[in-house]
């Protein structure tokens, strides 16, 4: 920027109109090291327009000048103190140089302050000057974001002085928690264990969820010991660990806690839950796992993985008379049954097709539907001759979804039905899917018959079937 140029900005910062300021602060943007200063002035300015701009000017002088020159606001009032976080974090990397010298200083917040700074930039080449601070430092606080900090940095060299750090204050003993959560190393987790039998009882709670994040096999034992005289949140805590793990006993009691956590809890609640009982093989939750799929709201398309998982859990169960019972049970929800329909349906499960049969007569379209897909896919003579009466059902939905199972089959008694209804039907998209079925079960014998059929049916036979030549037919 010219000299006079950033004179003129210089002296605007000073103008009594507060929009002059504003646009100088903002002009300064591409100016040198001799802006900051005037910059960090300005952001004493009694306007918050002009506070703004100089702040985000001086992010963009990105220079280790910008961020010594910001470092003492650190010791100014809330405002400035918080400004100055802001920028000294945009700074990134430039700014860790600078920081070590505060891990030092007298004022407890400031070097907190600089431990938290480290910790949000997610770099640090003196990270042996921290293992010092979490062993050394006076203030809880400071220890507390130090061992936070190097839980981020992934630092193994810290985890002895982590592993003591357990013996701190509460909320360095959390903090500590949280890093060890982080690093999975398995030194950590004999001193972890001891804290299931603190006196705290939110102790022994994130004890319990960091032994369930390390996901480490030692930790079994002890958390199945715990979970026998554990109670409330601690031991649904304790279920949670467990199942993270990959271990958990088959009783009664445990089974109830997961349905609860299956029919109460949150999403990640009842991620844990599922992978519980899929590993119990704990059948009865057939019925919760279906309606908690039933009662998921398709239009967010968030909930497509989640039926997803919910869909596989439930096949991990597999042809089981619990499931098929939930197609006569007038009590399920709707979509849920809809969903039980379909897991039938990938399960080839031959058994259930006198109960998807009875489900044709369902004054519900989607269930009728599901229930010939699910025929579809079943090696069954009956459900063969089902599917073809469905294709003269009045509701024209379920007609064209018989025809799609009928042509995926490639079922020949089902070519003369079809022929028939063709020859009435008067709606296009299913007069394609009755063409695309004819054609999958026999498209010789069906192009051979095209004159019989009005020229709509015979392009769309000839849209669907390029190759075929009219003379060579003849």
């Amino acid at each position: 920027m010219h000299k006079a140029r950033l004179e003129s900005l210089i002296r605007n910062l000073n103008h009594q109109d507060a929009s002059k300021r504003r646009s100088a602060a903002e002009a300064l943007s591409d100016g040198d090291q001799r802006a900051i200063y005037p910059l960090i002035k300005a952001l004493r300015d009694d306007n918050f327009g002009v506070q703004d701009a100089a702040m985000r000017s001086l992010m963009s002088i990105r220079d280790e000048a910008t961020a010594y020159m910001v470092i003492p606001l650190l010791r100014e009032d809330s405002f400035l103190r918080n400004t100055a976080i802001i920028i000294l974090r945009e700074m990134g990397s430039l700014t860790i140089p600078l920081l070590t010298v505060l891990l030092k200083d007298r004022d407890d917040d400031v070097r907190k302050f600089a431990v938290d700074l480290i910790h949000d930039i997610q770099c640090c080449d003196y990270q042996e000057k921290l293992i010092e601070l979490l062993k050394d430092d006076t203030n809880a606080n400071v220890r507390a974001a130090v061992a936070k900090t190097l839980g981020m940095l992934q630092n193994r060299e810290a985890v002895p002085q982590l592993i003591e750090a357990l013996k701190d204050e509460e909320w360095v003993c959390f903090s500590a928690l949280e890093a060890l959560a982080g690093l999975k190393d398995e030194r950590s987790i004999g001193p972890i264990v001891t804290l299931l039998n603190s006196a705290s009882e939110t102790v022994r709670f994130a004890a319990i969820e960091t032994l369930g994040m390390i996901s480490s096999e030692s930790a079994q034992k002890p958390l199945l010991e715990h979970v026998s005289k554990a109670e409330g949140f601690e031991r649904r805590a304790t279920i949670v660990s467990l199942v993270q793990i990959g271990t958990i006993p088959s009783t009664r009691e445990i089974s109830d806690e997961l349905i609860d956590m299956l029919k109460e809890g949150d999403w990640e609640e009842i991620l844990v839950a599922v992978k519980g009982l899929v590993m119990l093989q704990e059948k009865k939750a057939i019925h919760y796992l279906i309606d908690v799929a039933g009662s998921l709201d398709l239009d967010d398309p968030e909930n497509e993985e989640k039926l997803y998982f919910l869909k596989n859990a439930i096949q991990s169960f597999g042809c089981d008379d619990f499931l098929i019972d939930i197609l006569n049970d007038q009590s399920a929800k709707y979509r849920g049954k809809v969903t039980a329909i379909e897991i039938i349906g990938d399960l080839k499960c031959v058994k259930a097709v006198p109960v998807l049969i009875k489900l044709l007569k369902s004054d519900q379209r989607d269930v009728r539907r599901s229930s010939i897909k699910s025929l579809g896919q079943m090696d069954s003579d009956e459900a063969k001759e089902c599917l073809i009466e469905a294709i003269a059902d009045n509701d024209s939905h379920v007609r064209k979804t018989a025809a799609a199972a009928i042509g995926k089959i490639g079922e020949m008694s089902a070519f003369e039905p079809l022929i028939k209804m063709l020859h009435n039907e008067k709606f296009n998209d299913i007069i394609e899917e009755f063409v695309n079925a004819l054609l999958n079960i026999n498209s010789t014998l069906f192009l051979s018959r095209l004159d019989e059929f009005n020229n709509k049916i015979r392009e769309t036979a000839l849209r669907y079937a390029p190759t075929y030549n009219p003379e060579a037919s003849c």
